[in-house]
């Protein structure tokens, strides 16, 4: 190109906003399938997490409080099974909203960052 003919500003500029959109929306494209491909394995994750959680909390304190008072096993023994349970309920509350953003999505009425609108977009 010679100097006495520049390329036209206007058609970089229309260019290089139609590649911004193309990439913006292949990486939406890839994070869905990626959400899609994690989603459970992230569920698993998350009630294992909630579970261990729960139970080494409920040892912290029943270890520290038999310390403090003298009571030996019997704390450690209580608020295990409190700490247990209360993973189990975290457990279940975790699961069971997944299962609502599940049944959600599949009847359309999810959240609308997460369905289709009439007119194809987001």
């Amino acid at each position: 190109m010679s100097d006495t003919d520049p390329p036209p500003r206007d058609d970089f500029a229309s260019r290089l906003a139609a590649a911004r959109s193309r990439q913006a929306g292949d990486r939406d494209k890839v994070s869905d399938a990626a959400a899609r491909n994690t989603g459970q394995f992230g569920l698993g994750f998350r009630i294992a997490v909630e579970l261990l959680a729960g139970v080494m909390v409920g040892v912290g304190m029943g270890l520290l409080l038999d310390r403090w008072l003298g009571t030996s096993p019997w704390l450690l023994l209580v608020f295990m099974t409190l700490g247990f349970a209360a993973g189990i309920t975290n457990m279940l509350r975790a699961v069971r909203a997944n299962d609502k953003a599940r049944d959600a999505a599949r009847r359309g009425d999810g959240p609308p960052d997460h369905r289709k609108t009439m007119d194809g977009t987001n």
